[in-house]
């Protein structure tokens, strides 16, 4: 591995690892852990500032069943059947349960409480944007969504902070998440695969 020359197949690389991550709920640590990557490399990848090799990207594709001819292949959308994956949800329970041992340990200072308190208006933003008003009536991106709140409500979020806050509503069928339609694609790789929405059932309720 050395210094990245190919920015195409950098972003390539890039935008498959986020791909990954949206449709596993997995974070770039995370995603390491599970396939067996030391982290630091996988962040230069995802930054694009070291090439990958192939031995690499097959620990990163075989727990996913992604054939390597689609990992590379920038017309194919990756697609992740996690419902299949028991293995990927006992990682995350036991992952989550470390986190929150870690959390229990900590002395909550004053840095502690306002970052609390920032996720709680986070929390709430959400819960007042899928529930109060008309925002999801039409199909948004996560980084649609990042600007809007930002310019709109003055408070910043991470696509993956928002990925993480809205899955619940699409699990309790409130929105949905469906693909970025292929003519959007442009046949290159979206970074973000995914459309969110009202369900049919609330959008008839407003």
């Amino acid at each position: 591995m050395g210094k990245v020359t190919n920015n195409a197949l950098a972003t390539l690389i890039s935008s498959r690892i986020t791909e990954i991550m949206n449709q596993t709920g997995l974070s770039l640590n995370g995603l390491a852990c599970f396939t067996d990557l030391t982290p630091g490399p996988l962040r230069s990848h995802y930054n694009k500032t070291l090439t990958i090799t192939v031995e690499h990207v097959a620990k990163i594709c075989r727990p996913f069943s992604i054939p390597l001819a689609d990992f590379f292949n920038p017309k194919i959308a990756l697609v992740i059947d996690t419902n299949n994956l028991p293995g990927l949800s006992a990682f995350k329970e036991a992952a989550s349960a470390q986190e929150q041992n870690f959390l229990l340990k900590q002395k909550i200072g004053p840095t502690n409480e306002a970052v609390n308190e920032e996720l709680r208006r986070q929390r709430e933003l959400i819960a007042y944007v899928v529930y109060a008003s008309d925002y999801f009536t039409e199909p948004r991106t996560l980084e649609q969504m990042v600007d809007d709140f930002q310019e709109n409500y003055k408070i910043i979020f991470s696509t993956e902070r928002i990925y993480s806050l809205l899955r619940k509503y699409v699990g309790r069928e409130v929105l949905q998440r469906k693909p970025l339609p292929k003519p959007k694609c442009k046949g290159s790789i979206s970074k973000r695969p995914f459309l969110y929405l009202k369900s049919a059932a609330e959008t008839q309720g407003l």
